[in-house]
């Protein structure tokens, strides 16, 4: 029993069996999978060190090996969100290829009631892929901007650009650096107050 049985098996079969179970459209075998991976990803939200998890599932499931009870909490923490990390990508190839299946069957049938499911299909994939961004963002723009350190000095403001902070001279730069990063000093009485509160 691979997971491979599993992801083999459309959604809407594995929804229906989700709905009632009693007359579900699965494999005994395909079942047993989807109900161990559904209470990896359960076991996984209560208890998020991984370890742990193999340790309860392994429990839960006796009569399933360890490497298996590893591809278990693997699988659904692909599957199922929780508070492991999400695998979005996978889901979505998941569902993309699931759709695109669905439009191929329909088109090499090509009855009446297959071109609406093929219209519907073409909706659900442009929802799944979203639209198109207006401009994609250059990855080089801050190269193109220059950045500058603003500092008033006699009542003037002077600009230092960020680039040019290597060519300032030694006590400048320890002068800048005091005046960015130091701040005033802290009385014994303030320590107190502090501490205090």
């Amino acid at each position: 029993m691979s997971r491979t049985a599993l992801e083999s098996a459309k959604w809407e079969m594995i929804k229906a069996h989700v709905i009632d179970p009693d007359s579900s459209p699965l494999s005994p075998e395909k079942q047993e999978i989807l109900e161990r991976v559904i209470s990896a990803a359960k076991v996984l939200d209560k208890n998020p060190i991984r370890k742990h998890a193999i340790a309860i599932h392994r429990f839960k499931y006796p009569s399933i090996s360890l490497s298996q009870a590893y591809e278990d909490i693997r699988f659904s923490t692909e599957l199922f969100e929780n508070m492991q990390t999400f695998n979005y990508d996978y889901w979505k190839t998941w569902v993309l290829n699931d759709i695109l299946k669905s439009i191929q069957d329909c088109r090499n049938r090509g009855t009446v009631d297959d071109g609406k499911v093929i219209s519907a299909e073409h909706g659900n994939l442009i929802r799944l892929i979203g639209a198109k961004p207006e401009d994609l963002p250059d990855p080089s723009r801050n190269e193109k901007h220059q950045f500058y350190i603003l500092i008033n000095q006699d009542n003037r403001q002077v600009k230092i650009d960020i680039n040019n902070l290597k060519d300032l001279p030694e006590a400048a730069l320890r002068e800048l650096n005091r005046a960015i990063y130091g701040g005033d000093e802290i009385t014994d009485s303030e320590v107190e107050d502090l501490l205090n509160t």
